[in-house]
């Protein structure tokens, strides 16, 4: 992506690890000296980064407190292994060794002695098996509950998104996954996938119901079938401006595609009502044919010219411009090869001849 220049703002989600304080807890010698796992981590958080337990105001300024546990020359505490482990509840463990019993009985234990041993410490190298400094990720991004990791960028200005995806595809597309590993476009890649299974799903039904109203409006199978033949006239002019404007035929392109039909039929239904008008008036049938192209080759040419001329704005568009392009080749090729194209279609199906 950074070596491509029809991309721009590259993001990831992928953060920098962090190193992490790992402890391997021996509960069997922690529970022997009556201590918990919450002891052991409130105990290593005041000798590293300090419990909250209250706050005082500067002004309008909020200042924490912070305990924190220090070593013998009030410096942090550099090696964790000796940071002692404090139970938050009393130890009867300290009044059980000789030295204190010795000192009950002879009543010579004080008060401080005494409550040195019953909430005495434990180093923390007591208690565990390992202490150690690992590297982790902070975070796991995930993706439906599996781990993922994001790349994401937007189409530089006046790139369309689907020719900057096609100029980084290849090479993503390439890039060797280990076993387990797979590749998935999101974005607005899958969206306009998405987009485009829900438009050809009805796609079928659309037709049929076009295909029903044009024989109830004609009363007859063969002007349906003859309209029906051009469409495929649109295509022509959309791909040679496509090829001519170097615009990606994508989604967008693809909907003002599907509303070249509607124009076409639209077409094709005037200049096969001026025909069928002009024949039941007694004209010549060849004679209508040429006659109807030809009154009808100005007012279709003029809607047609200005749906075309309303789409240039659109062209330098990133994202429709591809739709502007559609329209305006389609129109204007199917419009001048229909004119063309029905009349001669007309002869052949109800079989006039030229006398």
């Amino acid at each position: 992506m950074e070596r491509t220049p029809e991309v721009c703002l590259i993001t990831t989600d992928w953060e920098p690890q962090v190193p992490v304080l790992t402890i391997e807890y021996d509960q069997p010698s922690a529970r022997a000296l009556g201590l918990s796992r919450n002891d052991v981590s409130l105990s290593l958080l005041t000798a590293t980064g300090g419990i909250p337990i209250g706050s005082f105001y500067e002004g309008i300024h909020k200042n924490n407190i912070y305990l924190k546990c220090l070593d013998e020359k009030g410096e942090p505490i550099e090696d964790l292994g000796n940071a002692q482990v404090f139970s938050s509840l009393p130890s009867l463990n300290g009044l059980l060794n000789e030295e204190t019993m010795v000192k009950l009985k002879a009543g010579t234990l004080s008060k401080e002695d005494l409550v040195e041993s019953i909430m005495g410490s434990t180093p923390l190298k007591q208690i565990s098996k390992e202490i150690d400094i690992r590297w982790e990720d902070p975070v796991v991004p995930r993706y439906n509950g599996q781990r993922s990791q994001r790349a994401q960028c937007s189409p530089a200005p006046g790139i369309e998104t689907e020719k900057a995806r096609l100029a980084i595809a290849e090479q993503i597309e390439n890039i060797p996954l280990p076993e387990g590993y797979s590749l998935v476009w999101q974005g607005e890649k899958i969206a306009s996938d998405q987009s485009m299974k829900y438009l050809f799903q009805n796609f079928p039904l659309a037709i049929i119901l076009m295909i029903a109203i044009l024989i109830m409006l004609f009363k007859d199978y063969r002007k349906p079938i003859i309209i029906f033949c051009c469409i495929p006239m649109i295509f022509v002019g959309v791909v040679a401006v496509m090829l001519l404007t170097g615009k990606v035929f994508n989604f967008v392109a693809i909907v003002g595609t599907l509303g070249l039909i509607g124009m076409l039929i639209k077409n094709g239904i005037v200049l096969m009502d001026e025909i069928t008008l002009q024949i039941n008036e007694g004209v010549e049938p060849i004679t209508a044919l040429i006659d109807s192209s030809q009154s009808r080759l100005r007012p279709v040419m003029m809607a047609s010219l200005t749906t075309i001329l309303g789409m240039i704005p659109l062209l330098s568009d990133a994202m429709f411009g591809s739709l502007a392009a559609a329209i305006m080749g389609g129109l204007l090729c199917s419009t001048l090869i229909t004119l063309l194209f029905i009349p001669i279609l007309y002869a052949l199906f109800f079989k006039i001849k030229n006398n």
